[in-house]
Formats: C-alpha cells, sequence, structure tokens
C-alpha cells in the first residue's frame, strides 16, 4: 500500500507540473494577438481618409452607379448618378430651370477634371469629362456657359488668381478645341472666393476648394 501511495503521489505532482507549462506557454502566444488586430484597425482607417485625394492633391468625388445619359441628339453618356454631367445635363434639359440673376449661383463642380500639383496642365484622367460636357453641349446648341477657377487661401493672392485663371482658361481652351465655339464660352478666375468647403483647414478641405467649375449663362 505504501508502494502504491508513493507511485500516485508522484504521477500527481508530474499531472501539476504538465499543466503549469501549459498554462505558461498559452500567457506568452496570446498576448501579442489583441495588438496586432488593433494596428491594423487603424492602418485601414488610415488608408481610406488618404484615398479621398489623389497624388497631385485633387479631390476624389464620388459619382454614384453609372448609367446611361441619353441626350436629345442620340448621344449616350455612360456617368455617375452624381457626376458633374448628369447634373448639367438636368438643368439644361429642365424646362422650369432659368439662368439666375444671381451670378454666384447655378455653379457645377467639374468633379473628374484635374491637374497637376501647382500648375494649370490638365491631367490625362480629365479627357472623359471635357469630352463628356463636349458632347452635351453640342446637344444643346443655344446653351453658353462660363468656366470658373478657384484655389484654397496656401498661397498669396495674386498667385492664387493667376492660377485660377490659367486653370479656368485651360479647360476652356480644351473645350473649345474639341469642337464647341469660342463665342459659347468665357472664362474667370477667382483665386481664393467661394469656397465649397468653408474651414478651409484640411488637406480634403483645400482640395474641395481647388476646383473648376461651369455655369449656364444662356439655354
Amino acid at each position: 500500500m505504501s508502494l502504491n501511495f508513493k507511485i500516485l503521489s508522484i504521477a500527481f505532482a508530474s499531472s501539476l507540473f504538465i499543466v503549469s507549462c501549459k498554462c505558461d506557454k498559452g500567457t506568452t502566444y496570446n498576448n501579442p494577438i489583441p495588438v496586432e488586430s488593433d494596428n491594423d484597425s487603424m492602418d485601414v482607417e488610415t488608408e481610406t481618409e488618404i484615398s479621398k485625394i489623389d497624388v497631385d492633391g485633387n479631390y476624389i468625388y464620388e459619382i454614384g452607379n453609372l448609367f446611361d445619359l441619353s441626350l436629345p441628339n442620340g448621344t449616350k453618356l455612360n456617368v455617375g448618378e452624381n457626376s458633374s454631367e448628369n447634373k448639367f445635363f438636368k438643368q439644361l434639359g429642365d424646362s422650369t430651370f432659368s439662368v439666375s440673376s444671381d451670378k454666384t449661383q447655378g455653379w457645377i463642380t467639374l468633379d473628374r477634371v484635374y491637374f497637376a500639383s501647382g500648375k494649370s496642365d490638365l491631367t490625362g484622367s480629365s479627357d472623359e469629362q471635357i469630352k463628356n460636357i463636349v458632347k452635351i453641349l453640342k446637344a444643346f446648341p443655344t446653351a453658353t456657359i462660363k468656366v470658373g477657377g478657384y484655389t484654397d487661401n496656401t498661397g498669396g493672392s495674386d498667385v492664387n488668381m493667376k492660377v485660377s485663371g490659367e486653370r479656368a482658361k485651360t479647360v476652356a481652351d480644351q473645350i473649345i478645341a474639341e469642337g464647341i465655339e469660342a463665342s459659347r464660352l468665357e472664362s474667370e478666375g477667382y483665386g481664393a472666393q467661394h469656397f465649397v468647403c468653408p474651414a478651409n483647414d484640411t488637406k480634403e478641405c483645400q482640395a474641395q476648394n481647388r476646383r473648376v467649375d461651369i455655369r449656364i449663362t444662356k439655354k
């Protein structure tokens, strides 16, 4: 009986040692896991925020689901529901819409017309939208428009006026080059005026204020 008791005591002590080892190992491997998960989550949120601005500092707009827009002359455009093209078409096609005497009203931001950083050179990705605006103007041959350029207020007022004017003229010239009569367009730079994001205190807000808009001056 004494021998059996000793054997049982030794076996019991060994099992306690094994359980203790397993618990220590489990604690060591479990600690880092939630830390890594938290870091991954923060990285994803940061990337989502940055993605609203492209490499040249242009704001990336949500244009909505794509659909086929049919113009009066039979031309079809594949554009977003919230796109500049659809807004422009709706104004021109709406019989109840009239040009306001308030020249600060009726402006439409060109949501896919982009420039190289600090320059008035259009990026290649701007071609599609400019060509779509041309097609809409051809479908409404009596319409005339004004192109307005805007900046944020990070530079001097003289520089901002110059850059905004050059950018507006660049867009107008491109529209003319695509076949619209020069008499149907005018352009002007407004510098750091008429912010669409009044705070102008974040990169995204400033990017929205750096833009080119169009306004119907006659239907």
